[in-house]
C-alpha cells in the first residue's frame, strides 16, 4: 500500500515495526525475519496464541499483545505497521491505523523489501506449495546458506524460515489476496526472478470467480518476470503450459506423464522411500556422449504428489547448476512438512497421519499415498471441509475424493472467515451428495458433529493395523494428536 519509494524510507534497521494479526504462521515467521535483520519488532493478536506461532515468537523474543486495543498502536509508536490479510476494520487497532492513516503494508510486500538483494525463488500453485517450497529451502540452506519461508514448518528445522548468506531466498507464493483492502495475490509482491510453478486448479472461491480468474493471475505473474527470469513448470498440467508457452521467458519444465525436459522414468513405492529415475534432456550420457542421462535419486516422502514435488525441486536446482551427487543427499535428507502427511504416530498399532489437505484433489492424492504406503490397511478418512464457499464450489469434485477410503467421517463445515449464517451448503448435503454418486459408501461415510464425536467414534471402531488421517484446518486442526492420546 505505500510507495516503494516510502518503504525504502522507513526500512532502516532498528526501525520498529508493528504486526496487526502477529500469530499467523507467515506473520509470525516475517517478523522473526525482520528482527534477526536488526529491526524491533513488536505485535497482537486475538485472544490466544497457537503452534508453530506460539513457539516461532518465543524463540525470536518477540512480544505480542493478546487481544486487540487501539491503545497499543497509539504507545507503539511504530514506524510500520503490517497488517494481516485475516484482519479490517472491525479490528479497533485496524480501524485506528487506517482513520490515522499511519503508514502500513502487508507481509508479502514486507518480505520483498527484506529480501531484494536476493534471487527470489517463488513456487506458486495450487497444490504443492508447502513441500514443494521445503524441498527447496532446505536443499538451498544446505547447498547455498540460503534463506527460506513456508506456509508450514519444516520437520527438518521445526520452524519455518531461515535466513541465510546465500544467493537465494525461497518463497511459498499465495495467490490469496495481500490485505483485506488490497485484492493483490500476495505472489505478486515477491518479484520472482525464478517462478516454479506447481499446478493450476479453481480454489478461492471467495477471491475468485471462477478458473478464469485465476488463470489471469498467474498469467500476470509470468509477464512481470523479469528478461533474464526463469520459469521451471509441471508440463503434466494443461493450463500452466497453455500459460508458460505464451510467454518469452526462459523455461524447463517438468513431469511424470508427460514428456518434459525433467522426466519421470520410473518410481519405486518402497516401505521407508521412494526411488525415482529421472531422464534429464541437458545431461550428457556418459555412455552415449548424447544428452538424455538418467539420474537416480530417492525421498522419503510417500505419493505420486511428492514425486512432483521433489521433481519440481530437481528440475529448478538442476538448471541453476547444482550437480545430481550434491541434490541427492539433500533429497533424501528432507523429511517434509508438519501437516503435509505427517506420521504422527503409532498407539495401539494403529497409525495416525496429520494433513492439511482441504481441497479436493489435496484429499485425493492424500489417500492415494496412504494407500501405496499402506496397501493393506484399512484407512479412515476424517475431513472437515474448509468454508461454504470452497465447499460448494468444489463439490462436484469433492464427491469423489474419498474413494480410496474404507470409511470417512465428516465434520460440520469450519467456516473460518465466513459468517455461519451466511452458509450456502452443509456436510450433510456433501455426505448424501457422496453417497448418491459412490453406493458403495453407504454406511462408510457420516457426520461427526464435533472432535469429541470424532473421538469416541474412531477410540471404539479403528482397530489394529488401521490408518487414520486426519484433514482439517480449522477445529479439527489438533485431533490427530489428541488421538494419540485415546488410542
Amino acid at each position: 500500500m505505500l510507495s516503494d519509494i516510502s518503504l525504502k524510507e522507513i526500512l532502516i534497521p532498528p526501525a520498529k515495526l508493528y504486526f496487526v494479526g502477529l500469530g499467523g504462521i507467515a506473520m509470525s515467521a516475517t517478523a522473526s525475519i525482520a528482527k534477526n535483520k536488526g529491526f524491533e519488532v513488536l505485535g497482537s493478536d486475538s485472544q490466544g496464541l497457537y503452534s508453530p506461532s506460539k513457539e516461532i515468537l518465543k524463540n525470536s523474543d518477540i512480544l505480542c499483545f493478546l487481544g486487540y486495543d487501539k491503545q497499543h498502536i497509539i504507545e507503539s509508536h511504530a514506524s510500520l505497521y503490517i497488517l494481516s490479510a485475516g484482519e479490517s476494520e472491525s479490528n479497533p487497532e485496524v480501524d485506528y491505523i487506517i482513520k490515522n492513516n499511519l503508514p502500513r503494508t502487508s507481509f508479502a510486500e514486507l518480505l520483498y523489501e527484506l529480501s531484494k538483494d536476493k534471487l527470489r525463488v517463488v513456487v506458486a500453485g495450487t497444490h504443492g506449495k508447502s513441500t514443494t517450497t521445503g524441498f527447496l529451502g532446505h536443499l538451498l540452506k544446505n547447498l547455498d546458506d540460503s534463506s527460506f519461508m513456508t506456509g508450514a514448518v519444516s520437520q527438518n528445522y521445526q520452524n519455518n524460515f531461515s535466513v541465510g548468506d546465500g544467493h537465494y531466498f525461497v518463497f511459498e507464493g499465495d495467490e490469496y489476496k495481500s490485505q483485506f483492502d488490497d485484492p493483490t495475490p500476495k505472489f505478486h509482491y515477491y518479484k520472482p526472478d525464478v517462478l516454479v510453478l506447481t499446478n493450476l486448479e479453481f480454489d478461492h472461491p471467495d477471491v475468485f470467480s471462477n478458473l478464469q480468474a485465476m488463470e489471469d493471475e498467474f498469467a500476470e505473474l509470468i509477464d512481470k518476470m523479469p528478461e533474464d527470469g526463469l520459469i521451471i513448470y509441471n508440463a503434466d498440467d494443461a493450463v500452466l503450459t497453455k500459460l508458460v508457452h505464451r510467454s518469452n521467458i526462459s523455461s524447463v519444465s517438468y513431469g511424470v506423464h508427460n514428456e518434459a525436459d525433467y522426466k519421470i522414468e520410473q518410481a519405486q513405492y518402497g516401505k521407508d522411500f521412494t526411488s525415482i529415475d529421472v531422464s534429464n534432456k541437458f545431461s550428457k550420457n556418459v555412455a552415449s556422449k548424447l544428452l538424455g542421462a538418467t539420474e537416480q535419486y530417492k525421498i522419503q516422502l510417500p505419493g505420486e504428489i511428492n514425486i512432483y514435488n521433489a521433481l519440481a525441486s530437481i528440475a529448478t536446482l538442476r538448471t541453476l547448476g547444482f550437480s545430481q551427487e550434491q541434490i541427492a543427499l539433500d533429497l533424501l535428507s528432507f523429511k517434509g512438512i508438519k501437516r503435509r502427511f505427517e506420521m504422527v504416530g503409532v498407539k495401539s498399532n494403529i497409525t495416525v497421519i496429520d494433513d492439511y489437505a482441504h481441497h479436493p484433489t489435496a484429499v485425493r492424492e492424500t489417500l492415494k499415498a496412504a494407500k501405496l504406503k499402506f496397501p493393506q490397511a484399512k484407512i479412515w478418512a476424517v475431513f472437515e471441509p474448509h468454508t461454504f464457499s470452497r465447499t460448494k464450489a468444489t463439490l462436484d469434485d469433492l464427491i469423489t475424493s474419498f474413494d480410496l477410503a474404507d470409511e470417512v467421517l465428516i465434520s460440520e463445515i469450519y467456516p473460518a472467515r465466513e459468517k455461519i449464517n451466511t452458509a450456502t451448503i452443509s456436510s450433510t448435503e456433501v455426505i448424501n451428495a457422496i453417497k448418491n454418486k459412490n453406493s458403495k459408501m453407504e454406511g462408510h461415510v457420516r457426520l461427526v458433529h464435533n472432535k469429541k464425536e470424532a473421538i469416541e467414534t474412531l477410540k471404539i471402531e479403528a482397530k489394529p493395523s488401521d490408518v487414520v488421517i486426519v484433514m482439517a484446518v480449522g477445529a479439527f486442526n489438533r485431533l490427530a494428536y489428541e488421538l494419540m492420546e485415546v488410542f
